[in-house]
């Protein structure tokens, strides 16, 4: 009760009720994933002579970077206000890839790959948290799964129309260094976007754990240490002592941080003899197949842990076919692999956040990020380690070994309906 005599939950939440923030979510998602430079930027490091297996390391520091800063986000954001925390991430995004346009070497890849590690760190679960808040407050929260399937389909539809951009620019004679310049510039546009969303933050002050140990109730008064540390221990607490949220990290960070064959696709195309116009629409096949895939989980929001499972075996399985072929068409198989596993994420995800606590859902999903972190960091090591002449076709091989194993524990552990939700405790 406040000093009014009125529930506490009443004084936090936002006197106006917000509008339905689905369809500026939609365009968001789109405007920042329309990254032509996505397609081909390794091309770009390798054409000023930085070897695959430097651009491995990279991606190696990279994901240990944001598994250090990964949790201490997720309870900052916990903390601050989430669209702001985002907006500056995709600041720090558009910064790192000025740095590897105007100093293409391995030192330059080096430190946009720090900008964007932070980036990573400070929106991964500040992300989820978001948009479950902003359908929380319009009373949608249990069009979570859906919501996030078409939120992804719009990020892969950005994705596509970008990588058909840098084709049609490479066409047209434009290099990679202008590709990518049109990349930091559409970051403005994703930072007004993110601003525009109401301030949904106070849904995650509905639960006590939201409350710091000073008491403290506003997004907007001073976060100490001592409120940070506390949102970070209790997320921590509950990813790891209630048994199906920590099953449900486990696979999270399974197929989240094997999820990076498509990193690979543009050199994996080079290596089969495919130009540099044609590799974009190579890479064009992988996001149309998570588009089918977030369709899928739009659609079948409840599909069985035992379907989920087979189509990931399955995907996997074609995956590792078509890489072993020496036809750059046939790495177009990718997309089924990334379909299967799109749905996988995005139906597994849904049934994570709905059994993650309100109050530190941002650190709770930060946790399993932390563990995406990790194997990611094992999948680019096993990658850099085993490349051969700039193919990283072996490497890749281990790595969807690794996510065809990942499918048992979907089987096993992602259960068959989004679990009801809780709260902090």
């Amino acid at each position: 009760m406040d000093e009014s005599g009125a529930p506490a939950h009443e004084t936090l939440r936002d006197p106006v009720d917000p509008p339905d923030p689905r369809r500026t979510l939609y365009t968001l998602a789109f405007v920042d994933e329309f990254a032509p430079l996505y397609a081909v930027f390794t091309l770009w490091f390798i054409d000023n002579d930085v070897s695959t297996s430097e651009i491995s390391v990279a991606f190696i520091v990279w994901a240990a970077l944001a598994v250090v800063l990964e949790v201490p986000s997720g309870a900052l954001a916990d903390r601050l206000d989430r669209r702001k925390l985002i907006a500056s991430a995709f600041a720090l995004r558009a910064a790192g890839i000025a740095v590897w346009l105007i100093w293409p070497t391995v030192t330059g890849l080096l430190i946009g790959a720090v900008l964007w590690a932070v980036h990573d760190a400070a929106a991964s679960g500040a992300w989820e948290a978001m948009i479950h808040d902003q359908l929380d407050a319009v009373d949608r929260a249990s069009t979570y799964g859906v919501v996030m399937a078409r939120v992804g389909q719009f990020s892969n539809l950005g994705l596509a129309a970008g990588t058909i951009a840098a084709s049609g620019l490479i066409r047209l004679g434009a290099g990679i260094d202008a590709i990518g310049w049109i990349n930091v510039a559409v970051h403005g546009a994703s930072i007004a976007l993110i601003l525009t969303l109401p301030d949904a933050g106070w849904v995650s002050r509905l639960d006590d754990h939201r409350l710091g140990p000073s008491g403290s109730t506003r997004l907007d008064e001073p976060t100490s240490y001592s409120e940070w540390r506390h949102t970070r221990r209790a997320g921590l607490s509950a990813g790891c002592r209630q048994p199906e949220l920590l099953r449900l990290t486990v696979v999270g960070a399974l197929i989240a941080g094997l999820f990076v064959v498509d990193e690979y696709v543009p050199l994996l195309a080079r290596a089969r003899g495919a130009s540099d116009e044609v590799v974009p629409l190579i890479v064009l096949t992988v996001w149309l197949g998570l588009i089918l895939g977030g369709e899928v989980a739009a659609r079948y929001p409840d599909m069985h842990s035992s379907t989920l499972a087979t189509a990931l075996l399955a995907g996997t399985a074609i995956a590792a076919v078509v890489i072993a072929l020496d036809s750059p068409w046939a790495l177009a198989g990718i997309g089924v692999a990334y379909g299967a596993t799109e749905a996988t994420w995005v139906i597994s995800d849904a049934r994570f956040q709905a059994a993650a606590p309100r109050a530190t859902r941002a650190t709770v999903t930060s946790v399993r990020g932390l563990g995406a972190g990790l194997v990611a960091g094992l999948a680019f090591l096993l990658v850099a380690v085993l490349t051969t002449d700039d193919d990283p076709t072996p490497g890749l091989h281990w790595v969807i070994g690794l996510l065809a194993l990942a499918s048992f524990l979907v089987w096993r552990w992602v259960p068959n309906r989004s679990a009801s939700p809780r709260k902090a405790g």
